[in-house]
């Protein structure tokens, strides 16, 4: 069976595996090219239980392939192009490792392959939030011994056409592994297997900061109006690129580089103009700094100071260090492990090194021999934190000073972690610069083109035989809440045809709170646009859930570290909706209907709910929040809301202000962060935000 969305050979798009294969074939003369098969077929893989399973690759056309497993005995023969697929038939869940075995001129086995449940795994960062940056690692490593729980990670790739193969491959899980697994993903597999008791395979396939539109493939995109115009100025870019001289592609690269050097140059004069520290000389040895606090080093700025928690801008550190007699006059190196987000730093008054805009990096820096001499010096750092939390995050063992070339030295090294002291410097000023000075690269392959990771790390999976998807997304579309409500439903679609299926379940996860809660704005809107894109797919997409999160967010931290609930709640949808299993409620109470009402003698809106039937409660205990009214003016105000029965004694929710005598709609949790919003079902899940007056 072909491969259903990949285009033939007389369409516009090229493909470079396509290319690779035949110039190999061409250069090989008579010579038999190996049978290949994509990463995803690799040892520890599971295969899809109780569905047709594709298996495909790459041969010499008219190759005669056999693909064997688990009694059954395939036979194919590759095409003019050297492509090849057979299916194996729907086998039940299997934990015994067996061998999946491929023979044409050369023979494949693929070791420890078991049948089970496998599922996608796909968005942005706070899918690809991994299991040790979450909370309470330990206590997922304690239950993470697992073996017949696997992950596929995908790197970071893009493309301008759908590949055949990606560097990746399967791991078990285990203690250790599972630091690496989304968490998200991971608590979402391990809660199926728990209840199913079969083996679960996870394809995590996320890249953080991206958008929806380049995960959608270019045939979906090109396909609809909304996307069909940026497609085509895409192609024409890549020609334009492709015929470009390369003195010419040198020449615009070069000019990146200068102009990237004078923002970085200009980024960090700013924050330093704006900062008392640089006219108090706090960088200079002789600084007086016994009246700034102490603390330990690595750390994040919360644990300095309360007032640290949302603060962006810069933090001043100072240490001061005995420099051996041996040392004198030779080179030194120092690493202060990461820094989020940039970092300026002075070794005895002299500037010896900066970064920008690099929290990951691990910072090293070289002291001149001229510079050093022995006895006390002082290392001064100013750490700038332009956007959510910030810190000097180490690790400790990566905090040194160390003399280079020196092996005889009487101190090889120095650490650097422990004792510091430090004071808050100014506020953050102005926009962001890059970490680097944005390549020269074709069009199609930045991680915001279009179809770019669709080509890259979706294809190489593809048509794999997997159960559905779960997806973590839309942070980097809040903006453009409109748009998203077209780019959501295609995705899904465009997935569901990607991996060949006739139904394919998706799991949406809907942003969590974030930002500070606005007390004086009842219907704030912003993220809750975004958020009423997603329910929005949920509800017109065939075979779609819904987890609402906004009770688990992070005010200061757009990645709310409690992945575990999350994972959770998707894996109620999953048991209830997928495999038909009893798990009671799935889901938080969902906007139905309303109706305008007299409520002793004022007028009040009623709400009534999906999701309910055992009953409506607050989260908290407290009364009821988060809901705002408005009359004819459009103007809303914050609400009394009541828990009330209708007359066949079902909940359902009365909203009324005494300052709105004529109300016209309600809005619930309709802020970035709906802090108030309280309302929860009987088994204590989240009710969704809405607005009546959509």
């Amino acid at each position: 069976m072909p491969h259903q969305n990949r285009p033939t050979l007389d369409s516009t798009i090229s493909f470079p595996w396509r290319i690779l294969s035949s110039m190999t074939l061409a250069l090989a003369g008579s010579a038999h090219a190996a049978v290949e098969l994509p990463a995803v077929f690799s040892d520890h893989m599971v295969l899809q239980r109780q569905l047709p399973a594709p298996v495909w690759g790459m041969a010499d056309p008219g190759e005669k392939i056999s693909v064997m497993f688990g009694g059954q005995s395939l036979n194919t023969t590759a095409d003019q192009d050297g492509h090849w697929q057979v299916e194996l038939d729907p086998m039940e869940a299997s934990a015994d490792g067996r061998i999946l075995k491929v023979v044409g001129s050369n023979t494949i086995e693929i070791k420890d392959v078991l049948v089970g449940e496998v599922w996608v795994c796909g968005g942005q960062s706070n899918m690809e939030w991994t299991v040790m940056a979450s909370s309470e690692p330990q206590r997922e490593k304690a239950d993470a011994d697992r073996p017949t729980l696997r992950l596929i990670k995908a790197p970071h790739v893009t493309e301008t056409s759908p590949q055949f193969t990606i560097d990746a491959k399967w791991v078990e899980c285990n203690p250790r592994s599972v630091l690496g697994f989304t968490a998200v993903g991971y608590t979402f597999g391990r809660d199926l297997q728990d209840a199913l008791d079969v083996p679960i395979g996870l394809l995590s396939i996320n890249w953080g900061g991206t958008r929806i539109e380049p995960w959608i493939s270019e045939k979906s995109l090109a396909a609809h109006p909304i996307s069909t115009e940026q497609m085509m100025r895409l192609n024409m870019a890549c020609e334009r690129f492709d015929s470009m001289p390369p003195a010419e592609r040198e020449k615009q690269q070069e000019s990146r580089r200068v102009q990237h050097a004078r923002n970085v140059a200009g980024y960090l004069d700013r924050q330093l103009a704006a900062d008392s520290g640089l006219q108090k000389r706090w960088f200079t040895s002789g600084f007086n700094d016994e009246s700034w606090a102490e603390t330990t080093v690595p750390g994040a700025w919360k644990d300095l100071s309360p007032e640290l928690g949302g603060f962006d801008g810069g933090v001043w550190y100072r240490r001061t260090i005995d420099i051996p007699q041996d040392w004198f006059g030779r080179d030194l190196e120092i690493e202060l492990g990461r820094i989020d987000d940039s970092d300026i730093v002075w070794f005895n008054g002299v500037r010896v090194g900066s970064t920008v805009e690099a929290h990951s990096k691990l910072r090293k820096y070289e002291v001149k021999a001229p510079l050093v001499k022995s006895g006390p010096a002082t290392i001064t750092v100013l750490a700038i934190d332009s956007g959510g939390a910030g810190g000097m995050y180490g690790p400790a063992d990566r905090m040194r000073i160390t003399p280079l070339a020196f092996p005889n030295a009487t101190v090889g090294t120095m650490s650097l972690a422990g004792k510091w002291r430090w004071h808050k410097g100014g506020s953050h000023k102005g926009g962001r610069p890059r970490a680097h000075p944005q390549a020269l690269q074709k069009p199609g392959t930045r991680p915001t083109d279009y179809a770019a990771m669709h080509n890259a790390m979706i294809e190489p999976f593809t048509p794999y035989a997997v159960r559905g998807a779960i997806w973590y997304q839309g942070e980097s579309n809040a903006n453009e809440p409109d748009r998203y409500r077209t780019f959501m439903p295609m995705l899904i679609n465009d997935w569901k045809d990607s991996f060949g299926r006739d139904s394919f379940p998706f799991g949406i996860v809907q942003l969590a709170a974030f930002m500070p809660y606005q007390a004086d704005k009842s219907a704030e809107g912003g993220w809750a646009f975004l958020r009423e894109a997603q329910s929005h797919a949920a509800r017109i997409t065939p075979d779609t859930g819904l987890v609402v999160t906004t009770d688990i967010g992070d005010a200061k931290d757009i990645h709310p570290r409690n992945k575990r609930e999350v994972g959770r709640r998707m894996a109620l949808w999953a048991l209830h909706n997928v495999y038909d299993r009893n798990v009671g409620s799935w889901s938080g109470p969902v906007y139905a209907s309303h109706e305008k009402v007299d409520h002793n003698g004022i007028k009040a809106m009623s709400i009534r709910f999906d999701h309910a039937e055992d009953g409506l409660k607050t989260r908290d205990g407290n009364a009821l929040g988060g809901f705002a009214i408005s009359g004819p003016s459009g103007t809303f105000r914050w609400a009394t809301a009541e828990i009330i029965k209708d007359a066949d004694g079902h909940d359902m929710v009365l909203v009324w202000s005494d300052d709105v005598p004529d109300p016209v709609a309600v809005r619930y949790a309709w802020q970035n962060n709906p802090e108030p919003a309280n309302l929860v079902n009987a088994a204590g899940l989240p009710a969704d935000g809405f607005r009546t007056d959509q």
